[in-house]
């Protein structure tokens, strides 16, 4: 019964965070991470069931959510649901296993903990996988547990093919899997045979993985390949602990994408292959430890003092700004101010249990690691949380247990070991701040401004500028906004004042270019681009731009050198293969041209200028048919 009423706790809770979630347009226009996701399971949903080159990403909650999509018509709402219901079948694990390990309170405390937890909550709202793979990582714990107290060896088949389900889901918890094999070496009763059972279940969802990555590549990828990456973007120079941004790459879901393979493609003069990227990676985040070992080390413990630590930094999207929209998310009573310390103190404390409780002791401290390794932030911390609740849970119990034995002075050691945790978890040890809100109010502008909603979109960017005057990217999207408006001076004046507060910001000096060179104002537009360029030498569009300037000043082989440089960054580019074709047709080349404007069809075949151009350039080659 009591597993029923964590459950339905759980579910609950998620349903009325649902009813918050469904009044903000991110519930059915995902972003950055949650867009990749939804639109390669639609492509999956579609008929695409392989790709063209290894996971980049782990594929399972892809072909999860496809699946979902494909007998759900689309819908966002079903997705959710399910994730709601894992949820509740997380925080009902929690209970189980505490009532296994420790009995039963530990196990009510822990999973209602679980159940109420708001980051739970909020991810479990997410069309991220952190709802999945934190229930098949908690799913693994209690399967290990049966398995460790079971006679049969072919039990551990079980936490196996749970364990490479979550691998293959995310692969950080591949620091664990050693440490599983090892409790199953120690506690098995047949060891061979178990360990055995256990290996043949993690290879059961992996090998289908590394055989599409070789099939398609012709490269040993167990899982991924953007392990270099993720490494390097957490420890870095310029690395804070929590953010995954770099200065080399763009902060863009697609730029950062692009980004990781045009610097070594650069580097090594040649088309790298998917493990040589991320070997360059790994290789410059290992340059950095062996050149600065002293930043490294200090680095790594603040991200230790970060992961400890009760505030939220966003990854993706910011839990702080989904906070004001649901009182779900503020709970006060339940929430890692609060479990976090009883978890420390429950980690001690539970030390005389500790063969019972190898696999969440082993567990923990393969998760911290591999997040400490890379970097800490809500979203990555979270499908460590219901581990913190079952320890947070047998904290509760102990002292519970101290105080119907009247064992006082122990208790009073213990709350005051706790009262210690609690500073360690609730006093900002390491100096980092949250972010404010103004990057969630500009994503929920750009939302707004793709749904030509312009004036709510204009109204939230203006927003951002006021919780952040110094937010330069605001006023770069009402730049945008203005722009699509047909304002093009206002649209200067707010780009420019963008290029003023963040000159870093490549892409509002390529939109500032692009307007210049609208308005006719070649020398800024020129300046502009070659700003942009120099900012971020990959970014789309910046060398068309800057070819686009050339050519207006009479400078064809400077722009053609600049066309095809866009094209070998971005080769989807249509304009691109438009004004190259121009430059072509204008040299005599009409061969060529005709080609060039082919492959600008192509791309963008209801485009009634390029139609017009193709078929001018084919009248000219005497093919009138075909003009």
């Amino acid at each position: 019964m009591a597993v029923l009423c964590v459950f339905a706790l759980a579910f609950l809770l998620r349903l009325i965070y649902l009813g918050h979630l469904g009044e903000l347009p991110f519930f059915d226009h995902p972003i950055m991470d949650a867009s990749y996701h939804d639109t390669w399971a639609r492509e999956i949903a579609g008929g695409s069931l392989m790709r063209s080159e290894p996971f980049f990403r782990a594929p399972l909650y892809s072909y999860v959510l496809a699946f979902i999509y494909s007998v759900s018509e689309g819908s966002f709402l079903v997705p959710r649901l399910i994730q709601f219901i894992l949820g509740g079948l997380t925080s009902a694990a929690v209970y189980l296993l505490g009532k296994r390990l420790m009995g039963g309170t530990a196990g009510i405390v822990a999973g209602l903990f679980a159940a109420a937890c708001p980051v739970l909550i909020y991810f479990d709202g997410e069309l991220l996988s952190e709802s999945l793979f934190t229930f098949l990582c908690m799913l693994s714990l209690l399967l290990l547990d049966v398995a460790a107290r079971g006679r049969k060896p072919g039990l551990w088949l079980w936490p196996g093919l749970s364990l490479g389900l979550a691998l293959v889901t995310r692969p950080t918890v591949g620091l664990f899997i050693p440490l599983a094999a090892l409790g199953c070496l120690w506690l098995a009763r047949r060891k061979a045979l178990a360990a055995l059972a256990l290996l043949l279940g993690l290879a059961i969802p992996i090998t289908p993985v590394t055989l599409h990555n070789y099939a398609v590549s012709g490269e040993f990828i167990p899982v991924v390949w953007q392990g270099g990456l993720n490494l390097y973007l957490g420890n870095n120079p310029s690395a804070n602990g929590w953010s995954a941004t770099s200065p080399e790459i763009r902060k863009d879901w697609w730029g950062g994408y692009r980004d990781m393979i045009a610097i070594p493609r650069e580097s090594l003069g040649r088309e790298p292959g998917f493990g040589e990227v991320s070997a360059f990676w790994q290789g410059k985040a290992a340059d950095f430890v062996r050149t600065e070992p002293g930043a490294w080390v200090r680095l790594m413990l603040k991200k230790v003092s970060l992961f400890w630590n009760a505030m939220e930094f966003p990854n993706n999207q910011d839990y702080n700004f989904m906070k004001l929209h649901s009182w779900v998310l503020r709970n006060p009573l339940v929430n890692f101010r609060v479990i976090a310390p009883l978890c420390l103190l429950g980690i001690f404390v539970l030390l005389p249990r500790r063969r019972n409780l190898y696999f969440a002791y082993a567990f923990l401290l393969a998760y911290f690691t591999g997040t400490v390794l890379f970097f800490v932030c809500s979203r990555y911390r979270a499908p460590a949380l219901p581990t913190i609740c079952l320890f947070a849970g047998g904290a509760v119990w102990y002292l519970a247990g101290l105080a119907r034995a009247r064992r006082w002075s122990p208790l009073l050691l213990c709350l005051a070991g706790l009262a210690s945790a609690g500073l360690v978890v609730n006093v900002n040890l390491t100096g980092e701040t949250l972010p404010d809100l103004a990057q969630s109010y500009t994503q929920l502008g750009k939302v707004y401004l793709e749904l030509d909603r312009n004036e709510e979109a204009a109204g939230y960017f203006r927003t951002a500028a006021e919780v952040n005057p110094e937010w330069g990217e605001a006023y770069e999207q009402l730049g945008m906004v203005s722009m699509k408006q047909g304002l093009k001076e206002e649209a200067v004046n707010y780009l420019r004042k963008a290029v003023e507060l963040q000159p870093e910001q490549a892409t509002a000096f390529r939109a500032l270019a692009m307007l210049y060179l609208s308005l006719g104002n070649l020398e800024e537009a020129g300046n502009a681009a070659a700003q942009a360029i120099r900012l971020a030498p990959y970014l789309e569009d910046s060398h068309n731009i800057l070819g686009s300037v050339h050519r207006e000043r009479g400078s064809p082989n400077q722009a053609k050198r600049l066309f095809l440089e866009e094209l070998e960054i971005a080769p989807g580019n249509w304009r691109a293969q438009a004004n190259l074709a121009g430059v072509l047709r204008s040299e005599g080349n009409l061969k060529a041209a005709a080609e060039a404007y082919e492959r600008a069809v192509a791309l963008e075949p209801n485009d009634q200028g390029l139609l017009l151009a193709l078929s001018g350039v084919y009248a000219e080659l005497g093919e009138e048919d075909r003009a």
